[in-house]
Formats: C-alpha cells, sequence, structure tokens
C-alpha cells in the first residue's frame, strides 16, 4: 500500500508515541515511522532483561523502567514465559481450559515462578513526557489501571492500541467490555480489532494449537478520538490522525474522512488524490 507521505508529505512534527510494556516480540506496529524517522517513542518496560534487549535494539526509543499502575504497591507475577507477567494473577481455572496454553503446569506459559512486590507509577505523575499522539498498551490485562491514572496524558491522544481479553485469563481483570466503556466515557469510540487471537477447548486437539475452533481469547483494540465530533480536532490532528490510521491500520475509509475535513478547512484537494490511490491500490472494493 502506498505511504500516506506521497499525498501530504511529511508530518509536520514527530509523531508522539507512548509504548506501554515494550517487549520486543517482532518489529513493533509503528515500525514504519521508525525507518522514516517521524516518530519519537517513549517506551516503558520494567522487566530488567526485556528493556536491556530494547535498549540494546538499535530503535530509536527512550525506555522508563516504571511498572505503571495506581501509585501503590503491588504483587508483580513473574511466569514462565516473559509476555504473560502481570501485575494481576493468572488464573489457572481459565487458562488450563484451552490447548496450547498453560498455567497449572510447571511448563505453561502463564506458570508463575515466582513474585514480587513492587512500586508503581501513575503515567500522570511523571514529569517531563511529551504529550501522546499515539498510546499503545499490552500488560497482561493492567492496561485499564493504566488508563484510569492516565487521564490527563489520554486526553492528548489522537489513537489508542489497548490489549483487551474477552475471558479472565487473569483473577479479577477487566475485560474489553470493561475498557470499551471506559474508553466512551473518555471520548474515544472503540474502531477496530487486529490480531484477534483464540484458543480451542480442551480435550480438542489440532495441528495449530493457537487457532482456535471458536473461542476467542484476546486481541489489541483500536480506539480514536471522537469522530463524530472533528471540530474538537486540530488541523494538525486531523493530519496525525490520518498517518496513524493509514500507516498502521489500513482503515482508509477513516482516513479519507479525515483528510477531506482537512481539505475542506485549509481549501485543500489532497482526498482526491488519496482515493485516486486508493483505486489504484486499495484491496477492497470501494465506491466514493
Amino acid at each position: 500500500m502506498f505511504s500516506l507521505q506521497q499525498i501530504v508529505g511529511q508530518p509536520p512534527r514527530p509523531i508522539e508515541i507512548f509504548d506501554v510494556g515494550a517487549m520486543l516480540e517482532g518489529a513493533p506496529r509503528y515500525s514504519p515511522f521508525l525507518a522514516s524517522q517521524t516518530a519519537r517513542v517513549t517506551a516503558f518496560e520494567p522487566q530488567e532483561l526485556e528493556r536491556k534487549k530494547l535498549e540494546s535494539s538499535g530503535l530509536p526509543i527512550s525506555c522508563f523502567p516504571y511498572f505503571l499502575g495506581n501509585g501503590g504497591f503491588s504483587t508483580f507475577y513473574i511466569t514462565r514465559y516473559p509476555g504473560c507477567c502481570s501485575l494481576l494473577e493468572p488464573d489457572s481455572s481459565v487458562i488450563d481450559l484451552f490447548e496450547g496454553i498453560g498455567a497449572a503446569d510447571a511448563g505453561g506459559n502463564f506458570h508463575v515462578t515466582h513474585t514480587e512486590q513492587v512500586k508503581t507509577t501513575r503515567l500522570d505523575d511523571i514529569s517531563g513526557l511529551p504529550e501522546p499522539d499515539f498510546i499503545k498498551l499490552d500488560i497482561q490485562g493492567a492496561e485499564l489501571l493504566v488508563l484510569q491514572h492516565g487521564t490527563q496524558r489520554l486526553s492528548k491522544a489522537l489513537v489508542v492500541e489497548c490489549e483487551v481479553e474477552f475471558l479472565p485469563l487473569y483473577r479479577e481483570q477487566p475485560l474489553f467490555g470493561d475498557v470499551q466503556l471506559f474508553m466512551l466515557q473518555h471520548g474515544f469510540w472503540f474502531h477496530r480489532f487486529v490480531d484477534m487471537q483464540s484458543r480451542s477447548y480442551r480435550p480438542f486437539s489440532s495441528d495449530n494449537p493457537t487457532a482456535g475452533v471458536s473461542q476467542p481469547m484476546w486481541g489489541d483494540a483500536i480506539f480514536v478520538r471522537d469522530p463524530s465530533k472533528l471540530s474538537r480536532w486540530s488541523n494538525e490532528d486531523l493530519l496525525l490522525g490520518s498517518f496513524l490510521l493509514h500507516e498502521m491500520y489500513g482503515s482508509y475509509d477513516l482516513v479519507l474522512r479525515l483528510i477531506a475535513e482537512r481539505d475542506r478547512r485549509l481549501s485543500l484537494n489532497q482526498a482526491a488524490h488519496y482515493i485516486q490511490l486508493l483505486r489504484q491500490e486499495s484491496p477492497i472494493s470501494a465506491a466514493f
């Protein structure tokens, strides 16, 4: 797919990205902005080994060691697979129902090997941070806690990517519906899911245990600042939001709406160019 820079040029300033739970598991979704040197990333990764991997990756990312939360003390559950560690306790009574994941068994990726008492920090209490345009959260069930104590930073964002669960894999964890309601109350619409993951109920067994038959388990929920109130978006917001939604999520319909609004304000004709390129390259059938 074409780059939005072909139509609107470079972003007017670096896109400010917050990455909460920045463990490297392949290239981050915002990699196109790193490659084009059009973003600055502020990352929060409290696990020392994972943070060192990030710091030695060569990626232009500023990394902080904070456990983000409510500002109090909490138990950190360290699991066999680092990507399952959490401020919440894995619930084996749920996890062990499904093929390909496990908690009670020592070989399971959610199996707790030990715990630590940690001091958490409220996102809103950290001084000297830029105002985020995009916030990505992936911290195994504690995402809503971070958002609840980061509403000042959240209010500046245009797009939020939040890992959500549909079943309580961790004890007392909020689920997608809880996150969606909170985000709606704070001026964000749920936009779409990406990277949905499913698993099959045991004793069903398959050659690919990560491709479940029927049960969605978790995924990344994308939220966008209320697009029915574009009067609350500045001209710069419209442009940066377009970059985020085009380059990372292929949300061409919403991008077109943002570009068209910016055209209207500034007497431009970039939406027509966008439509032209979509007709040439878009994998979807569309009428405009």
